[in-house]
Parts: structure tokens; C-alpha cells; sequence
């Protein structure tokens, strides 16, 4: 390995590193985390019978969210306007367990719904999108159908792999999404060039 020298540290309560290490990393360009809401009706016809008794016309179900059968994706990408910001829409399927009023049997039900966020995306960059957590309501109508609210946590990324020469003081929390692109965010001239 080259021989490297490093610069001095600009902050005195940081430990002096001991070792420099060239390593093959995802760098985050972008990151942000968002909730996001979904409604759906679903139909009496559409669940077991028996699910919800007739004579129930009002009151609630047990609802879950199946974090490991939902998903999200890109499902577009459109420049902002601005240099190396683009409007990202997220597509993101929901599953949820509603408890029928039998307390037995279990219907597993998926929402489905976007949200789009302006991103640092330049090129070479990619889009993902994780659902961190998420909860969900089951509200029995008076006509019978049930209406299901889901809330979901998702965290926004743009990631390329790289090679970094840098030392980890810690971890990265992502701030709120940007309601719009404002401005070149971050600048071009964020980093110096490296050699």
C-alpha cells in the first residue's frame, strides 16, 4: 500500500486513528427518512365470512404490518431542474394481517401507494428505499367493509460503491426529506477531488 500521510484533525475530542485502510464501501450520497400514510377499503365480499359478523357495524380488527412481505422500490426518476437532483417516486407495497373478529383466522391484506422526494442523485448513484417500521389500523364501517390505515417509516437513500480512505467515528443518521429541491443540495464542490 502507498504511503499515505494524514492530515492534521480539526477537532480536538476526536481519538487520533492509528491506521489508514483503502476500503470498498456503499457511500451514501443522499439520505433522508419520510413517513408515509396509505388508506384502503376493502370489500366484505373480499375477506373470509364470518370475518366480520353482520351485526358488527362498528369497532376495530387487530392489524399488523408483515415488514418481511412489504416492499419498496423505485418507480421513477425525474430530473428536478436542478443539477444532480431528482424527483424519486418511491413504489411501496404494504402487507398487513388483520385478525378477523373470531380472534382465529388471519387475512393478509397489501396496500399499495407512492411517495416521491427530491434527491442527490448524480450519476452512478442509486436509488433504495427501506421500510424501517410500521403500524397499521382496521376500522369496521357501517356498511360492512373495513377500512385499513397503514403508517410506514421508510428510509430514502442514494448509494454508489466506492473506495474510501477513512477512519469511522461513528454512525450517519438521516435528517428529513426536503419538501422541494432547493438550490444545488448538496454543491458540487461538497468534497475536495482526490487523487
Amino acid at each position: 500500500m502507498a504511503t499515505i500521510t494524514p492530515g492534521p484533525l480539526t477537532n480536538d475530542w476526536r481519538p487520533p486513528y492509528k491506521e489508514i485502510d483503502c476500503i470498498m464501501v456503499d457511500k451514501v450520497y443522499a439520505s433522508c427518512s419520510k413517513i408515509v400514510t396509505a388508506t384502503q377499503t376493502v370489500h366484505h365480499k373480499k375477506l373470509p365470512p364470518c370475518c366480520i359478523p353482520p351485526e358488527m357495524t362498528s369497532g376495530s380488527l387487530a392489524c399488523t404490518v408483515d415488514l418481511s412481505a412489504s416492499s419498496c422500490g423505485v418507480g421513477a426518476i425525474v430530473p428536478s431542474g436542478v443539477d444532480s437532483i431528482n424527483n424519486i417516486t418511491y413504489t411501496i407495497a404494504t402487507v398487513v394481517d388483520v385478525t378477523c373478529a373470531d380472534g382465529t383466522s388471519t387475512v393478509p391484506i397489501t396496500l399499495y401507494t407512492t411517495t416521491t422526494v427530491p434527491l442527490y442523485n448524480p450519476d452512478g448513484t442509486t436509488p433504495q428505499c427501506t421500510i424501517l417500521s410500521g403500524t397499521c389500523s382496521a376500522v369496521i364501517l357501517p356498511n360492512g367493509q373495513l377500512s385499513i390505515q397503514v403508517t410506514l417509516c421508510l428510509l430514502l437513500q442514494t448509494i454508489a460503491t466506492v473506495q474510501l480512505l477513512v477512519p469511522s467515528y461513528g454512525y450517519c443518521f438521516p435528517s428529513d426529506c426536503q419538501v422541494a429541491a432547493v438550490g444545488v443540495c448538496p454543491p458540487s464542490t461538497l468534497f475536495p477531488p482526490q487523487s
